[in-house]
């Protein structure tokens, strides 16, 4: 058999010295499917662009003819016809509003409350 040389660690030439090894990191592994793989799946085809609408034919625009009411001969004399709102009170307007709420609202209890008694008539 081979012998092995024993070598004094005090002795050592810098030649047979060996220097630590550069750590080189990796890049990380992306996922999914590598760039080159074959059997990659291919797009779908784009459908083709549906064909713009032609623009509408520009209208001509057709004269209109005007209603005009008859002049009246005889009513020059009359005062012009304004038909005006009598003067309301606001307040008073509000309370008749409020008083019709209130009464639809305890009819509609009332008839909820008749509802209901009818489901116990039976029992």
């Amino acid at each position: 058999m081979a012998e092995i040389q024993e070598i004094p660690l005090d002795d050592i030439p810098e030649e047979v010295v060996e220097e630590e090894p550069e750590v080189v990191v990796a890049a990380p592994k992306k996922r999914g499917r590598p760039a080159g793989a074959l059997n990659k799946a291919k797009p779908a085809p784009k459908p083709p662009k549906p064909k713009p609408a032609p623009a509408p034919a520009p209208k001509t625009k057709a004269k209109k003819k005007r209603y005009v009411p008859p002049s009246p001969s005889s009513s020059e004399d009359e005062a012009p016809r304004a038909v005006q709102a009598p003067e309301v009170d606001r307040r008073t307007l509000a309370a008749e509003v409020l008083g019709l709420l209130q009464d639809q609202r305890v009819s509609r209890g009332m008839a909820r409350r008749q509802h209901y008694a009818t489901w116990f008539q039976n029992m």
